[in-house]
């Protein structure tokens, strides 16, 4: 498991072989009137910090100890019962929230008649850690200068750099110091420079020479080339419109890229192209810099040039954003995006947190810190804190009586549970014997019983925005690397192959056989996944996203009566072709020598701990792929092996340590443009290889134009991202565009990553899951924003002591299955 989630904006890689719902084992402290929720996991956290957690796990423990500004209730009728489907969203931490951009427009460059720039959050006046310490304003400041700090460059420090919520200069503050490639910082040019200034067409953020660039060459900016034209554009644009039939010419220019200008001038032909080209562009003395690069870093900057500060009062945050965000509606209420996007901030206890910051150990540069790694380096500003944790073994939460939320009339009644104990319990069949014993509070009905119990009255059935898939490796140096005589692996590098093993498998069957109650998935995207929240917008719903499967999967519309009827006839599975595209692939191979006649195919498919669940998963695909084999060249020659690849597994696969994995992504449901970058920053992806800055994509997004006029582009796929998220050549962003128009490129990138077939869709998540005869959620009707209530809302049918009497009483085996 691993990755972004939290503020509700980001996300978390999750992986499919870990299936298992809430429940634990109970403990020895039951008692008349105290009500415990027993709990199990299948890992253990290992670090709950905001500012660096990884994974999914690490959430378990992090979401009962913070609290909200902002967050999604319940939406009631006149009789107080709950509307279904619906949602409010209502303060928390937080009393009041202000649009201020036109206050700080003229200090922060924003613009003067914008809005949605720059907020004041006012935050309560009684919020306390749970030693009793007061927050204030200044410690959420505290936090983010820690969280952006560049000595420790923080995992979730591009949660505000890059995305929806992008705070002014946090990534200027947070790469400081890093070294890349700057603008001179001499305005006259002389030969004695030659040696050191480097020739780049590209654009910023791109890597010349292993060195990725700070800022783009002068020529570029005074030009106007937008973020999209790479080194290879911008000198195929100038060849042929500025200099044509001259000795620059885009194949001289990319041996040019990178080059030093001492190098360009001793060599007769790169010389030739830099003197027609500087020939052209020069009027005055020294305009040879405009051209070139040299060896920078990210310059120093203070943090109070970072977009966040104390306001007026010491309860105040002011927030100042690089793009608007809509948090407020017209009538002054808060948005859902107040509550998705702008949740809350982190927060760290700044006396805890600056006790355990750790020096760089030999080898490294990086500070590192073990805040919130075990219960007594743990702070809580939540409804619970950590009373106790063993790493493997078990954790302990109670309530926090220094919350402020237990003091609200609104919550009287609520949050009945006094305590929640976790264990950890990697076997399912464990964990299902102790639910049946009273031990476990909730647990996942597993395959194996689903008959009998999936019409259970305590089973329910929840619909999740996560998608189960295989992610095949990227990395085709690494697959190279890790052959052996008789050995291959490389074929995986071909598109051919991945698409093969794609289609070689049933999916209906899949879900049948290895999951409870999944469906069928097919795309990025599942039910979950709405582009238009406040309208009820569901992505996979639309013509461009139903388009787009039928495309991948070879669905011609027109031999249906509709789209729809295209769509619905989607099955993912062709063994016939995949056959054909394997032996396409193998004769590549081949022919190319990355096969041999001989070679035995053989994968490892690892997992973060073999289960059960995970055996019967693997089983299926091996058997599927073996199947496909048949018939082809490769008959007989392909092997798998499963190995436990423990909790690094995520971080291992990315770096090209082994070849397929289980795994898939859930957060950011309502923001699919910004999902994508689970699928195309190498910060986040599974195929962590495939370099997206050099993937290009022609696309026309239509009716986008000043005039209502269509734009044609070709674009790297990272940079029609930025477009959507509101950081590239075009303003595309939900602020700046009608959802329905983004539509258009969501779907185009979701094309894109499917194409590809690095993440092969199986699943769209679906668990099937029963609780305890001792709890209740407040409703069993899934509610997209607000689930079942959670721990808030659950009521106890029994206190610990008449629940022990109880199971007692039935010689320690519940009956569940009526």
């Amino acid at each position: 498991m691993m990755k972004k989630m939290i503020r509700s904006m980001a996300l978390v890689l999750a992986v499919v072989m870990i299936l298992a719902l809430a429940g634990c084992v109970n403990n020895d402290q039951t008692g008349k009137g105290v009500y415990t929720y027993n709990d199990y996991l299948t890992l253990s956290p290992s670090n709950w910090n905001e500012l660096t957690y990884q994974d999914s796990n690490d959430t378990n423990i992090m979401s009962y100890i913070g609290s909200s500004f902002f967050s999604f209730d319940y939406k009631y009728d006149a009789n107080g019962k709950i509307v279904s489907g619906e949602f409010e969203v209502v303060y928390g931490a937080a009393t009041k929230l202000e649009d201020v951009t036109a206050k700080y427009a003229e200090a922060w460059g924003l613009p003067a008649d914008g809005s949605g720039y720059a907020y004041k959050i006012t935050l309560r006046e009684d919020l306390k850690w749970e030693n009793g310490d007061p927050i204030k304003a200044e410690d959420f400041v505290y936090t983010m200068q820690e969280q952006l700090n560049p000595l420790f460059r923080n995992y979730r420090a591009d949660s505000f750099y890059v995305g929806a919520t992008i705070i002014v200069n946090a990534k200027n503050y947070a790469k400081q110091g890093q070294a890349g490639y700057g603008l001179p910082k001499t305005d006259v040019y002389s030969t004695d420079l030659d040696s050191s200034l480097i020739f780049t067409l590209a654009a910023p953020e791109a890597v010349v020479n292993g060195t990725v660039l700070l800022e783009e060459c002068a020529m570029r900016t005074y030009y106007g080339f937008p973020a999209s034209y790479d080194a290879a554009k911008c000198a195929a644009y100038l060849a042929a419109n500025e200099i044509p039939d001259s000795a620059f010419t885009a194949e001289v220019a990319a041996k040019m890229e990178g080059k030093t200008l001492a190098e360009i001038k001793a060599d007769a032909e790169m010389k030739a192209a830099w003197d027609a080209l500087i020939g052209w562009w020069q009027t005055e003395p020294n305009e040879e810099l405009h051209f070139f690069l040299v060896e920078s870093e990210y310059p120093e900057i203070s943090f109070d040039k970072v977009g966040i500060f104390v306001g007026d009062t010491e309860y105040e945050i002011v927030v100042v954003l690089q793009n608007p965000i809509d948090l407020l509606k017209e009538d002054g209420s808060l948005t859902y995006k107040a509550a998705y996007n702008f949740s809350s901030l982190p927060l760290v206890h700044k006396e805890t947190y600056e006790r355990l910051k750790k020096a760089p150990t030999e080898g490294s540069t990086l500070w590192t810190t073990t805040y919130n790694t075990s219960a007594d380096t743990t702070m809580s500003w939540g409804p619970y804190k950590l009373e106790s944790y063993q790493a493997g073994k078990q954790h302990i939460l109670v309530k926090n009586d220094k919350w402020y939320g237990y003091s609200l009339p609104e919550n009287e009644g609520l949050y009945q549970t006094d305590r929640i104990v976790c264990e950890i319990v990697k076997d399912w069949k464990a964990a299902w014997s102790l639910f049946q014993a009273g031990q476990i509070d909730g647990i996942g009905i597993d395959v194996t019983i689903a008959d009998d119990y999936k019409t259970s009255s305590k089973a329910y059935f929840t619909p999740s925005d996560f998608v189960g898939s295989l992610q095949l490796q990227s990395d085709i140096e690494a697959l190279k690397a890790r052959e052996e005589p008789g050995i291959n692996k490389s074929i995986l590098g071909y598109t051919e192959f991945r698409q093969a093993l794609s289609l070689a498998i049933n999916r209906a069957e899949y879900n049948q056989t290895c999951t409870t109650a999944s469906k069928q998935g097919f795309g990025l995207f599942n039910s979950m996944h709405y582009y238009d929240v406040a309208n009820g917008g569901v992505f996979r719903n639309t013509d461009e996203a139903k388009q787009v499967l039928c495309d991948v999967y070879g669905v011609n519309v027109n031999d249906y009566a509709s789209l729809d009827e295209a769509y619905a006839s989607i099955t993912g599975y062709n063994l016939e072709l995949a056959r054909q595209k394997l032996t396409e692939a193998y004769n590549a191979a081949l022919a190319a020598g990355d096969i041999k006649a001989t070679d035995t195919v053989k994968l490892v498919y690892g997992s973060g701990a073999i289960t059960e669940a995970v055996s019967r998963r693997f089983n299926f695909i091996f058997d599927s792929w073996k199947e496909l084999c048949k018939g082809t060249p490769l008959e007989g020659r392909l092997e798998m092996v499963l190995e436990d690849k423990g909790t690094n597994w995520a971080n291992d696969f990315r770096g090209g340590a082994y070849d397929i994995c289980a795994g898939g992504w859930n957060g950011a449901a309502w923001d699919p443009g910004y999902f994508l970058l689970a699928y195309l920053s190498p910060d986040y992806m599974y195929s962590a290889a495939w370099d997206t800055s050099a993937a290009m994509m022609t696309f026309t997004m239509k009716g986008v134009g000043e005039n209502g006029e269509d734009i044609t582009e070709t674009m790297s796929l990272i940079d029609w991202y930025n477009c959507l998220n509101g950081q590239g050549a075009y303003d595309w962003s939900s602020n700046a565009l009608e959802e329905s128009q983004r539509l258009q490129l969501i779907a185009a990138l979701e094309k894109e990553v499917l194409s590809v077939y690095y993440s092969v869709p199986l699943e769209n998540s679906f668990s099937a899951s029963m609780l305890s005869y001792k709890v209740d959620y407040i409703t069993y009707e899934y509610n997209t924003f607000m689930g079942y209530g959670g721990l808030k809302y659950m009521t106890y049918n029994y206190d610990d002591a008449d629940w022990a009497a109880l199971v007692a009483a039935q010689n320690n085996e519940l009956d569940y299955k009526k």
